[in-house]
């Protein structure tokens, strides 16, 4: 779909795609942009510029959206009014605020807002991607459960059977404390997984059984930059992907963990099921 982002509403929602989405605010800008361009469902939705453009959309379209996502770039974009408003014009939808890096903190600490999910921008596509398979699977999605604490809707339990006995993979662990690697190597030996650990500094030989790569990390600096783009080489020479994981990521870090070799980066606290996902491991 060809959209003009001058003008605030876009073309109505492809009817063969099962998930109808309303998605409000600033998509094409900054840290939304790059959620939205990790989602091939994206071209599909229905897209309202700001909150007045939202209501003419309920009010006049002639598809009722599933999902209403409100990019929300700084604190106390929304207030309770519009949540109610919007909810009033489209009773069936499930509202969903995705925070922007400034709102760091904010879903923790501030004022929470009322019959809503929440979820950080770099969080979003993970969630989606995981949410979406379950549709497409003819299963609950996270958004229909009850809003009833502030993870509501952040995750949910596998697929029955998605779970496959994966005996020949192999993972490396990039990680300078053992206690990182113990973490992550316990969840995959759930799945029928092997790890190795692969400490900073030291050289290790990988067999040809290595099949994908998780790297731990913070800020991303320099040093660390350089140790992600060496692992990443490793990895990519058994054809394995590598998945990032940082302390607060922003737009820079998901642009300079792509070209260092990493296949996606994930913020931390993260749900183990969207990065085994990502991996390819379920």
């Amino acid at each position: 779909m060809k959209r003009d982002e001058k003008t605030a509403v876009f073309a109505a929602p492809n009817p063969r795609i099962g998930v109808q989405v309303l998605a409000v605010g600033v998509w094409h800008e900054k840290e939304f942009g790059v959620a939205q361009d990790q989602i091939a469902e994206a071209a599909a939705w229905q897209v309202a510029g700001n909150l007045g453009d939202a209501d003419e959309c309920l009010r006049v379209g002639k598809t009722i959206p599933e999902l209403i996502l409100l990019a929300q770039p700084l604190p106390g974009q929304y207030r309770q009014n519009d949540i109610d408003r919007l909810q009033s014009l489209a009773p069936l939808a499930r509202i969903v605020i995705v925070a922007g890096s400034w709102c760091e903190g904010g879903l923790r600490s501030g004022i929470q807002l009322s019959g809503v999910l929440r979820l950080y921008w770099h969080e979003f596509a993970h969630w989606w991607k995981s949410a979406h398979a379950r549709v497409e699977a003819g299963l609950c999605p996270p958004w229909s459960l009850p809003i009833d604490d502030l993870q509501a809707g952040r995750s949910l339990p596998s697929f029955s059977g998605s779970r496959a006995t994966m005996a020949d993979a192999l993972v490396a662990i990039n990680a300078k404390d053992f206690s990182v690697y113990e973490t992550l190597s316990a969840a995959l030996e759930q799945i029928g997984v092997a790890t190795i650990w692969i400490q900073p500094g030291r050289e290790v030989e990988l067999t040809e059984k290595v099949s994908a790569g998780i790297w731990d990390g913070g800020q991303l600096d320099r040093e660390e930059l350089e140790r992600l783009a060496n692992f990443c080489g490793q990895i990519r020479s058994h054809e394995g992907v590598v998945v990032a994981l940082l302390d607060y990521p922003r737009v820079e870090h998901f642009a300079q963990s792509q070209e260092a070799g990493a296949a996606t980066v994930f913020g931390k606290p993260y749900v183990v099921d969207e990065l085994f996902a990502a991996l390819g491991l379920l």
